[in-house]
């Protein structure tokens, strides 16, 4: 599989069948352009049908997640922004693999919407996650499509409303974080949790999920 080539996303295909995928604007705290956007997007789509790819690692260069929309390059709410995030969000839903997060320093915004699409999310102690949308005068539709999917309306309630930050206990205790380490360790750890779902004989991992979306589905 051709993955597409990009200076601001760096993808790596291992053996295993992990398939990392990696932020790569860390003199930007790896703020997402509409080219980045567009670039994960497409990264995503194409690990859902590479056979060979069993679990996918997330993660930001540099020691940072994301910290949400570049805002010297991009206007919230503009058509090619809108179009791009969409199809970034089809994308992560359309996903069967499993997707481990790294969530080094920070998520926040349209990078939290991200972060809260990993089905195993690994954060550090001092690590954070905030959806603060609310007090640009603006909703977070991406954010709320994975809290109501994945949590429930008062989750969605309390972290859109309250705009604050949500550190690395906060999200362990509301179960949006799988594991606490610290913060040195969160790459190695969430690496090492890709590595091992990668590995499960038959492509364990991969039939677990799209198992668990089915039933969902039926569910809905």
């Amino acid at each position: 599989m051709n993955y597409p080539e990009s200076d601001v996303v760096a993808i790596r295909h291992h053996q295993s069948g992990r398939l990392d995928i990696e932020m790569n604007r860390p003199e930007r705290k790896n703020a997402l352009t509409v080219p980045m956007v567009t670039h994960l997007a497409s990264a995503f789509a194409e690990a859902q049908i590479d056979d060979t790819v069993t679990a996918v690692l997330l993660h930001g260069a540099g020691g940072c997640f994301s910290s949400g929309l570049d805002l010297g390059e991009v206007r919230p709410g503009e058509p090619e922004t809108s179009a791009a995030i969409a199809e970034l969000h089809t994308s992560l839903a359309g996903l069967d693999k499993p997707l481990v997060g790294a969530l080094e320093r920070a998520a926040i915004n349209g990078a939290a919407a991200i972060a809260l699409a990993c089905d195993l999310l690994v954060v550090g102690q001092k690590s954070f996650l905030m959806v603060s949308e609310a007090e640009m005068g603006v909703a977070a539709p991406n954010n709320l499509r994975w809290l109501l999917a994945k949590y429930d309306v008062n989750q969605a309630l309390q972290l859109t409303l309250g705009c604050e930050r949500q550190y690395g206990p906060d999200l362990l205790r509301r179960s949006f974080a799988y594991e606490m380490v610290p913060d040195d360790q969160v790459l190695g750890r969430a690496t090492e949790l890709a590595e091992k779902v990668a590995a499960y004989p038959g492509g364990g991992g991969v039939a677990m999920k799209q198992a668990i979306l089915t039933h969902n589905r039926l569910r809905v």
